[in-house]
């Protein structure tokens, strides 16, 4: 039977209804999966469900009494979120915090209202960093079983060297 692979997860944080409902929408139309929250309780509270498969996080920099910032790192502080990449929005250019979070995680900033095509980029580019694909590899790799050889592999002899002068023109 081929594997089955989910639709990525976004969970979008911002308290500004229309902005969430819009970048909901347009991720949706674009395959993704989204789970909006309108402040860091409904943040938090869908992070920390633990059943809940959650890929990337977008949040606006800037949510109710709380920075971007403070909510990403209490949802990457669950253990079992530490990994997960973050992209930040908001109306203005906010170089300080995207150079900072850029550094600190490889994490976006896209000022709204979003180019479409710069958002799925992005949101593409922060799904496959190289430490969320060995992540994602290494997770994969240990629920699956160690599959048993098959039965026509059980008695080939293995040569325990190789003779390399036979591969020199």
């Amino acid at each position: 039977m081929p594997q089955q692979f989910t639709r990525p997860t976004i969970l979008v944080i911002d308290a500004d209804e229309v902005s969430c409902q819009f970048a909901c929408a347009a991720l949706m139309s674009h395959g993704y999966q989204t789970i909006p929250a309108a402040d860091i309780a409904a943040a938090i509270w869908a992070a920390s469900e633990r059943d809940t498969n959650l890929d990337l996080i977008l949040c606006d920099t800037q949510v109710d009494q709380q920075t971007g910032v403070e909510i990403v790192d209490a949802i990457k502080r669950l253990p079992f979120r530490h990994d997960l990449p973050a992209m930040f929005t908001s109306v203005h250019q906010v170089t300080d915090v995207a150079l900072k979070r850029h550094a600190a995680g490889g994490a976006y900033h896209i000022k709204k209202p979003f180019d479409l095509e710069l958002l799925f980029e992005l949101v593409n580019r922060s799904l496959w960093m190289p430490h969320l694909v060995k992540n994602h590899i290494e997770k994969h790799h240990a629920a699956q079983p160690l599959a048993t050889p098959h039965a026509a592999f059980a008695s080939v002899q293995y040569p325990s060297t190789i003779n390399m002068t036979s591969f020199v023109n």
